[in-house]
């Protein structure tokens, strides 16, 4: 088996079981295939999950798809990457690259929740919490592109898929991030937290981890019943087969997944609950600035569902447009004197966030040619009023040019008028 552990010429592909057996509602789940230590060093009186032997099997070569170990190793996959989870209902799924069964997967029944959606969710808690830092996202909806894993969710163990009923999941392995391949959970829907222990280890086995000895960790060769995360410590691994006599699985998975930039992620629902407001901000110009008459201004615009819409306001010029779609950029032409900037983002719940800023252009009547007839500028919204000192001049036309750099194959033109300096008048 050593020649399996990353070091064979051929990279045979390895599968990695995990083994359930509940026993008086103890620690149970995934072992070795050997005696393992995790086994034989539990402290006297400690109810604990039996042990399944031989729980990495090698496969001479990769399941189905056509595509080689060293093709899915290659894969630099998507950013960030996508765990896509699957929820069996019965039905098979499309044939993939380092599946691990073959079959068509039982149903996923849930003991613990009202409904699928409620188990979904509890389950989901579990995995957001786990996985925060880490640069990947989860989706019930099968990517169109890219690389990406995936985990059937299943009960009623393994029998189906060639292995013991005991058996809590199945993974490929190589000791390597596969950059994609299908793990199964096996006996998922007793517990929303043993469900998640189940997938998280699965999913990890796809990126390369391997089992350890600590009972807090995912990563140990039972399911886990105190465990809330990956350690972020090097552990002594359990029947190692990749030269790794110890393993720090939070490391490892922030290696093979990268780091979350920051902000909130996507949720997996969509936005059946959306409770959270946009985020909003002014990526130029600086608030108190001095501008030209002519300037642009970049916003910053973000929420957990969609952003509905984002709108611009300057007052007391008295212009304003709305575009649907990033990016947020308009470029102002004509802007005269101190001006309040206000951008107001919002979201299909309704939800919105408002940001302001104050910049000084310089003050004076300017004449701008107005053209009423005149289309503006492709891609463009021309927001225009008079604005007039009594006795002076006759009234002058400034525009406010919304250059929305929406990507979208055509763009409407559109005139936007507005009222400007009333009081002046």
């Amino acid at each position: 088996m050593d020649a399996i552990a990353g070091r064979s010429s051929n990279r045979l592909l390895v599968t990695a079981w995990a083994a359930l057996s509940v026993v008086a509602g103890a620690a149970c789940g995934e072992v070795s295939d050997g005696a393992d230590p995790a086994a034989t060093s539990v402290d006297a009186g400690t109810v604990q999950g039996k042990p399944l032997h031989g729980d990495m099997i090698a496969v001479a070569a990769p399941l189905g798809g056509g595509v080689t170990v060293e093709h899915a190793l290659s894969s630099s996959g998507s950013q960030p990457k996508v765990i896509y989870l699957v929820y069996a209902d019965g039905t098979q799924l499309p044939n993939t690259a380092y599946d691990a069964c073959t079959g068509t997967a039982p149903k996923f029944d849930c003991t613990f929740g009202s409904s699928l959606l409620d188990c979904q969710r509890q389950i989901q808690t579990y995995l957001d919490r786990w996985y925060a830092d880490f640069n990947v996202i989860f989706t019930l909806t099968r990517p169109t592109s890219g690389s990406y894993y995936t985990e059937v969710v299943s009960s009623g163990g393994g029998a189906w898929c060639g292995v013991a009923s005991t058996v809590a999941g199945v993974a490929p392995f190589l000791c390597q991030d596969l950059h994609g391949g299908v793990a199964y959970t096996l006996d998922g829907g007793g517990s929303a937290h043993d469900t998640a222990v189940i997938i998280a280890q699965e999913q990890a086995h796809l990126l390369g981890l391997e089992h350890v000895s600590d009972t807090n960790d995912i990563m140990y060769p039972y399911i886990c019943q105190n465990c809330d995360g990956f350690e972020n410590q090097a552990v002594a691994t359990t029947a190692d087969r990749c030269d790794r006599e110890t393993q720090n699985s939070y490391q490892m998975m922030l290696s093979a997944l990268g780091a979350w930039s920051g902000g909130t992620k996507p949720s997996i629902f969509g936005c059946i609950n959306d409770t959270q407001a946009p985020a909003v901000s002014f990526a130029s110009p600086a608030s108190g600035a001095s501008m030209g008459h002519d300037f642009t201004v970049k916003v910053n615009a973000t929420d957990d569902c969609d952003l509905a819409s984002v709108a611009i306001q300057v007052m007391p010029q008295g212009l304003s447009a709305t575009a649907k779609k990033a990016p947020y950029e308009w470029d102002l032409t004509g802007i005269d004197g101190a001006q309040t900037i206000t951008v107001t983002a919002t979201d299909g719940s309704g939800h919105t966030t408002v940001a302001t800023l104050q910049i000084s252009a310089p003050a004076g009547t300017q004449t701008y040619a107005s053209d009423q007839t005149a289309s503006p500028a492709a891609g463009c919204t021309v927001a225009s009023g008079a604005f007039g000192a009594a006795g002076l001049l006759p009234s002058l036309t400034m525009f406010l040019i919304f250059v929305g750099r929406a990507r979208r194959p055509a763009r409407r033109k559109r005139r936007i008028t507005g009222a400007l300096a009333e009081s002046n008048r």
